[in-house]
């Protein structure tokens, strides 16, 4: 028997039907029994997927690079990075690793603020970064952090397409939401008034001309999300990469499904339902939000760009160049791991980056490097 299954179902018997956004919070985030918390998550060649520092060291290597021009640009007596939903440090312990070695005097006086609210990914993460523990607090929450304090580079990767969405869809030429219901004790899906006036917003905000039956995520969370970074930063940058797109592209008449999904095993599935707990659900990310929430709180966009394209400016074909000459033969499949991080038709493309600012004047024309190599176009 599915324990988190059965209490998703007592919720539902007691209180009635569930928002989707209520259903995954639950299915992902439950204290005892949720994906993330409970330390079902997997990732990697045996787990349910890949995220980039999983493929290759070099991902954090290039991530380190931003992150020390960064703290050099704030300039702040104490340089502090963030990690928000840092997961099992793999990030964390390739960009440390890089900045001993690159930029000792940084290392040396340098704070990383993992945030992570899985005590069982703390507990895994604490082994990994093992040779860093003496530069890592460890919190469980951003509120931790003083109101207007940090003066800090702030990274999230693959954080905004694991916060719960509602799902909407058109019928009869209205917006209803989808929410989870029961019939004969099995899960279904039934249709109702949207739940806050925040979806209805959301919808007119970007004036979506949504097809009959199309259904489509809403995340409202990530704007509270993007709202509590910004209340920490006095100063400082926010990094966030993810997979999704911008409003008009995500919501597409090509995707009239939406793009939520579930992932078990390196398989994909729209089956929310079955191995709940046992499963990741995410969606792609709408960065139009994120770009247009962050200006609302004085976070401003600097570059929205490709990952492949981020990782070109910052320098992994230098680090390419390198790990073909470790050892005495170069290793096609290392070679091949980093490039998969940037080349389009593979996480170059599917991936987005998008580096917002707070409060650091007006000479950020000399921060970013573009490399005269080109491959995304069209990136708005």
């Amino acid at each position: 028997m599915n324990k988190l299954s059965e209490i998703i179902k007592s919720r539902i018997r007691g209180s009635g039907p569930i928002t989707f956004e209520d259903f995954m919070d639950l299915a992902l985030y439950h204290e005892e029994y949720g994906y993330y918390t409970s330390g079902n998550v997997s990732i990697g060649r045996e787990g349910d997927f890949y995220t980039s520092p999983y493929v290759h060291t070099a991902f954090g290597e290039v991530v380190s690079k931003f992150i020390t021009k960064g703290l050099s640009f704030i300039n702040a007596p104490v340089p502090m990075i963030i990690e928000v939903g840092a997961g099992k440090g793999t990030l964390a312990r390739d960009i440390l690793d890089t900045i001993k070695r690159e930029s000792s005097e940084i290392y040396g006086k340098l704070i990383y603020t993992f945030i992570e609210k899985s005590p069982v990914l703390i507990k895994q993460a604490r082994a990994v970064l093992e040779w860093h523990l003496d530069k890592i607090r460890f919190i469980g929450d951003i509120s931790e952090i003083g109101n207007n304090s940090a003066e800090a580079v702030v990274i999230s990767n693959e954080l905004f397409d694991a916060i719960p969405f509602h799902r909407a869809i058109v019928e009869n030429g209205g917006h209803r939401e989808i929410y989870v219901s029961l019939k004969d004790n099995n899960f279904i899906e039934i249709t109702g008034e949207l739940s806050t006036d925040e979806l209805k917003k959301y919808i007119d905000k970007y004036e979506l001309g949504l097809l009959e039956g199309q259904q489509i995520e809403i995340n409202t969370l990530a704007g509270q999300a993007l709202k509590d970074i910004a209340g920490i930063m006095k100063k400082g940058f926010l990094l966030t990469i993810d997979y999704g797109y911008t409003a008009p592209e995500l919501f597409s008449p090509s995707r009239m499904n939406g793009t939520y999904k579930c992932m078990k095993g390196h398989s994909i599935n729209e089956k929310p339902y079955t191995d709940i707990g046992e499963q990741d659900i995410t969606a792609h990310v709408d960065f139009s939000n994120l770009i247009s929430e962050g200006e609302a709180v004085g976070l401003n966009k600097l570059v929205y760009t490709t990952q492949g394209q981020f990782l070109l400016d910052w320098g992994i074909l230098k680090v390419l160049e390198n790990t073909s000459q470790v050892g005495k033969e170069p290793s096609e499949k290392k070679i091949a791991a980093v490039k998969n991080l940037f080349l389009p038709g593979s996480m170059g493309n599917s991936f987005k980056a998008l580096m917002q600012v707070k409060n650091l004047g007006d000479k950020l024309s000399e921060f970013y490097p573009e490399s005269p190599f080109k491959i995304s176009f069209d990136v708005v």
